[in-house]
């Protein structure tokens, strides 16, 4: 086995060892000092992105097939149907997929609420 495949072989498990919180971590960067390897930071594991292409076009569009709502009555919708988006960031996807939808021509807002447009 080839020097570089064992280093990434044990960069690879230390990086697990340290997201998924598991032991034998301080073995792992023994073996990397002792091959002269330095320890790299890392980083937390990526989140799964829970933003699934049109899938907000499609609830928006869905939701204001029923009638005509507010855009916080739109953004309280969505964050029932979409628990794993943190609540901070559902206010603004909802604000980006009305703004796209306004620039298709697919909704329209007057006052203060949005509908479908005709």
């Amino acid at each position: 086995m080839q020097d570089r495949t064992i280093n990434n072989a044990l960069l690879a498990l230390r990086k697990q060892m340290i997201r998924g919180n598991l032991e034998g971590q301080e073995h792992v960067e023994a073996l990397l000092r002792i091959r002269g390897l330095p320890l790299p930071r890392v980083l937390p594991a990526k989140q799964k992105n829970v933003a699934r292409r049109m899938e907000m076009h499609r609830i928006i569009t869905e939701v204001l097939a029923g009638g005509r709502m507010t855009r916080v009555e739109l953004v309280a919708h969505v964050a029932e149907k979409r628990p794993q988006v943190p609540p901070d960031r559902v206010y603004w996807r909802t604000d980006a997929a009305l703004s796209k939808l306004r620039a298709k021509g697919l909704v329209q807002r007057e006052g203060r609420l949005w509908g479908l447009a005709q």
